[in-house]
């Protein structure tokens, strides 16, 4: 099954889209539970929907927001964890209570129990109503790692040298990442709703081979093509080496 492919001409065009996406849901169903990312590329996304919000075109008051992964040994006030970057970029500017707030404690003594508790808050919701995602150079999606089984829920990930190396950008300095926190394929899979952003040149190979065959746990966006209801929302750049 090949997801929904969306082609914009550039990176604003294609976070208006995705902003679109989410507002189009809300409308539906103003209490829908939405698993979101960190990082630069959802950024587009964020501030077009906090500009909604602050216009009275958006109202998040009744919905329940899942955070999509953490680096082990980080929390929401440690600069660049992805609870911090999330915070300040959608979380707080749209005003968000701390009850429709549910994260990974990347702190927790133990991290087990954090993913047992995100997978019980998930099933109580009945699942996620759309999760929004980026790919990693290596295909990742949130920090499930090449080979993770797809019927794996919240777990803890060990990171490959990719995705420390890329994470370096996050943070003002040189930082340790060895393992990451995160909701697994298997919400990805049941979700209603899944997106994939991506944008410029440098993801045009991943999203290549995210649409290639064989579908494989070795590339986990892969994993999109057995999904009932996913988009990949593309620039051109990064739809570049589709074969149209």
């Amino acid at each position: 099954m090949t997801p929904k492919i969306s082609i914009y001409p550039d990176y604003q065009s294609m976070s208006l889209a995705a902003a679109d996406r989410v507002l189009t849901l809300l409308a539906n169903k103003p209490n829908a539970v939405i698993c979101l990312p960190s990082g630069s590329t959802p950024l587009g996304m964020f501030h077009t929907l906090a500009a909604a919000n602050q216009k009275g075109m958006a109202d998040f008051s009744k919905c329940i927001f899942i955070g999509l992964d953490e680096w082990i040994g980080m929390g929401a006030d440690d600069n660049g964890s992805c609870r911090d970057l999330l915070d300040k970029d959608f979380l707080k500017p749209i005003g968000l209570r701390d009850n429709q707030i549910v994260f990974f404690d990347g702190k927790a003594i133990d991290p087990q129990a954090e993913c047992d508790r995100v997978n019980k808050v998930v099933a109580s919701l009945g699942g996620l109503d759309l999760i929004v995602l980026g790919v990693g150079m290596n295909g990742h999606l949130a920090l499930n790692e090449p080979g993770t089984p797809w019927d794996t829920y919240a777990h803890i990930s060990e990171l490959e040298t990719v995705t420390k190396e890329v994470g370096q950008k996050y943070f003002e300095k040189p930082t340790i990442l060895t393992r990451g926190i995160t909701v697994g394929i298997k919400h990805i899979l049941e979700s209603k709703t899944a997106i994939l952003l991506a944008s410029g040149s440098s993801k045009a190979e991943v999203i290549k081979r995210a649409l290639a065959f064989p579908v494989t746990a070795d590339f986990p966006a892969t994993a999109l093509q057995n999904h009932l209801n996913a988009e990949l929302i593309l620039d051109e750049e990064a739809a570049s080496l589709i074969q149209k």
